[in-house]
């Protein structure tokens, strides 16, 4: 099998869940049909990925046939980057030269510069008796000269000399440190290391027409997807409406989290409500049976090991028995332990079965069989008889490496033994099943099955031998390290807890004001949005807002007053939600005529359902309430009555330069239960209907609305007239004057 080869690959696409992501990366490899099988190693995966959780996948020519039939994830560290020159002892001493003769040079200027300094001009000279003043001022201006110039000269030199040891010093550094680097240069660094995952690739059997056309090479593209924690998202809005056109725009944006460990650039995104980790089982549908109660047959989800799979080895300890110790190929052994089982089909010699072996344990299976009173009994071959109630590894058939053949008359003992000491068994977990995390502790059943993990024991482990076992991380990852021949002075296990805690705390961060779980508000259906072009998040830990889709949908506007309660109008945008997903709660910023109006919340929209945005207070739409109150008596013969009416009057003037549609609500009296009280409506222009306000989820009694058109620059008066009857020793709470009783 040809030698691994790392391949760079992309992330292309990301899908977020409620808590964690879907990477999906791409990778382009030409393969030659010849090579087959070949290993190919995607290196610089994150730290934080869940091992269980990768995928692969080919994609390419259909006359390709090439399939990947394992896949194991080890950790590795990038390639240094290697010295253009090779470091040389001569390059280093010219460089410690050159450091020293400019040290030098500078020590030399200095005390130049010190003795110039000194130069004094002399005094002028004392004159003889009775003989003039000597006074040289030519030679004294002379000498002052020659001193300021050398020393500026020299300081100048200076200057330039200090920049060139600058410079020495620095190359001098960068020398030592090559020389460093070379000498640990496979020394490990903890923030070096990444995730890797190798892939072996094998050949399909084709049909021999299809293997003649199929070129020797053929471009595919490989496919590694995985899980990794530390991202979530909230939802967020932006709608534009445009009064004129009556049409509204909106813009579903998110507000994405995410610290695992790569930076998701020009990805195409993809967000979902779902929790991808979380376990959900089939329900079982009893059946339905006429007749005798019949007790439930023995559920089994799995094959038993094969009966009589340890004989498979006695040629090969046969063989080994009659070749001396001291020839033992123990290297080779050692080379095994812990590979897969196609790397030891290459790797070991064939074990060739004669057919005068494949009859001797043929015939003791069988006669162990016939030997045994229990029809349902399982058959194994061992040391002892495995408990039932605890994990167990898979045996397979074939697979090198086994103990020793017991006599007949022992196995056919020890298989009775363990069928009577088992007469209700419960089902043997298999070790698949088992966490790679976990090998040895209990298995979840919510754990997704480890088969990346198997190990088949070496051959001369006389315990483990021909068995599947799942490899613990910490020696899936130092079997990695080791074939890359690297020094690892730290705990890998450690770096990589640390990277997935680091990852989980974004999960922890509180959400933006007005961001709600987007698990919590999905309700029981899981939703996914499809982000329209690619888009970058960094992993920062901090939320990013990212723009997904845009849609278009028609605005219906209408205006509601409650002039009981304030005269103020306000508008109310009435829309369809233009996605074929639904808009859930969140924040929306609320643009009319492309102005910023304000920041609402909306709640959980359905597909093609209808919601409504407030708008705030209309100023071009003036409203008057007035009320008029009359007290009557009636019924003086028999029964004597209050009869308390009541007129409302509402005016409604529309400034605005379109007409309008606006909904005046108003409220009547209502009488408690039991209360010997009497609402009557008597006129009402226009007409009017119940409301109940079940939209809002609050109802309300005796609540009724009109809804009006008012043309522009119109004006409109809406009235109503209703009586209420007490008797005439009876007054309303509060005092007959009330518009509520």
């Amino acid at each position: 099998m040809a030698l691994s080869a790392q391949l760079d690959s992309h992330i292309d696409h990301v899908k977020v869940y409620a808590a964690g992501a879907t990477v999906t990366r791409l990778t382009s490899l030409d393969i030659d049909f010849a090579v087959l099988p070949v290993q190919v190693e995607l290196v610089g995966l994150p730290l934080a990925l869940d091992d269980r959780s990768v995928r692969v996948r080919l994609a390419g020519s259909l006359s390709a046939p090439v399939i990947a039939t394992d896949v194991r994830i080890g950790l590795s560290v990038p390639p240094r980057s290697a010295i253009e020159m090779p470091l040389r002892a001569d390059d280093l001493r010219q460089a410690e030269l050159e450091v020293q003769q400019l040290t030098d040079l500078m020590t030399l200027l200095d005390r130049e510069i010190a003795v110039l300094q000194q130069f004094t001009v002399p005094d002028r000279p004392i004159p003889h008796t009775g003989a003039p003043p000597a006074s040289p001022t030519n030679a004294r201006l002379a000498l002052a000269n020659f001193q300021d110039e050398q020393i500026r000269a020299r300081l100048l030199e200076r200057r330039q000399t200090r920049e060139r040891l600058r410079h020495a010093n620095e190359h001098l550094q960068d020398l030592l440190q090559q020389q460093a680097q070379a000498s640990s240069a496979r020394e490990v660094k903890a923030h070096e290391l990444r995730k890797t995952a190798i892939v072996r690739l094998e050949r399909t059997e084709m049909p021999a027409a299809q293997l003649i056309s199929a070129a020797d090479r053929s471009h595919l593209q490989l496919m590694v997807e995985y899980f990794v924690p530390g991202a979530r998202w909230t939802p967020t809005y932006i709608c534009r409406l445009d009064s004129a056109a009556n049409t509204a725009t909106i813009a579903l944006r998110a507000l994405i989290c995410q610290n695992t460990g790569e930076d998701w650039s020009s990805v195409q995104l993809e967000l979902s409500t779902a929790e991808p980790q979380a376990w959900c089982e089939l329900p079982e549908l009893s059946a339905l049976r006429l007749g005798r109660t019949q007790q439930p047959a023995a559920k089994r989800g799995w094959r038993q090991p094969p009966v009589g799979a340890a004989a498979l080895f006695a040629d090969f300890d046969r063989q080994r028995e009659s070749v001396p110790v001291s020839q033992h190929p123990q290297s080779e052994l050692s080379a095994v332990r812990g590979r897969s089982l196609p790397d030891l089909k290459l790797q070991s010699a064939p074990i060739k079965a004669s057919s005068q072996w494949l009859e001797t344990a043929a015939n003791l299976v069988a006669e162990a069989a016939e030997d045994q009173s229990d029809p349902n009994a399982v058959f194994w071959v061992g040391d002892a008889a495995p408990d039932r109630s605890a994990p167990q590894d898979l045996t397979l058939l074939g697979a090198a490496g086994s103990a020793l053949p017991e006599p007949q008359t022992q196995r056919i003992a020890r298989s009775r033994k363990a069928s009577q000491s088992t007469a209700q068994p419960t089902a043997p977990i298999p070790a698949a099943m088992m966490s790679a995390a976990q090998a040895a502790a209990p298995i979840e059943a919510a754990k997704p099955l480890a088969y990346g993990m198997m190990r088949l024991g070496a051959v001369e482990n006389l315990d483990q031998r021909g068995r599947l076992t799942i490899a613990s991380p910490e020696e899936a990852y130092a079997e990695s390290l080791n074939q890359q021949q690297v020094i690892v002075k730290f705990g890998s296990m450690a770096v990589v807890q640390q990277a997935i805690d680091t990852a989980e705390s974004c999960l922890s961060l509180p959400l933006p004001s007005g961001g709600e779980s987007v698990r919590s508000i999905a309700g029981s259906f899981d939703y996914a949005y499809r982000a329209d072009g690619r888009v970058d998040v960094r992993s920062d830990g901090q939320f990013h807002s990212v723009a997904l889709t845009c849609q278009s949908t028609a605005v219906n506007l209408r205006y509601v007053v409650v002039p009981r309660e304030d005269t103020s109008v306000f508008r109310i945008a009435q829309l369809v939600n233009p996605l074929q997903s639904p808009l859930l709660a969140g924040t929306a910023d609320v643009y009319v005529n492309g102005e910023y109006i304000l920041s609402t919340s909306i709640a959980t929209v359905p597909a093609r359902g209808q919601m409504e945005l407030g708008l705030g207070v209309e100023q071009a739409i003036k409203v008057a309430r007035n009320a008029f109150f009359q007290e009557v008596r009636s019924g003086k013969i028999l029964v004597a009555f209050n009869e308390l009416r009541h007129r409302i009057e509402v005016a409604i003037v529309n400034h605005l330069p379109q007409p309008i549609q606006i909904e005046v609500r108003e409220r009547l009296p209502v009488p408690q239960e039991g209360a010997k009280v009497d609402v009557e409506v008597n006129a009402v222009a226009p007409d009017w209907e119940r409301y109940e306000q079940i939209e809002r989820h609050a109802a309300i009694q005796g609540g009724y609305r009109w809804q009006v058109q008012i043309p522009s620059g119109g004006r409109s008066t809406l009235s109503a007239q209703y009586t209420i009857k007490t008797f005439a020793d009876s007054e309303l709470i509060g005092g007959n004057r009330r518009e509520e009783g």
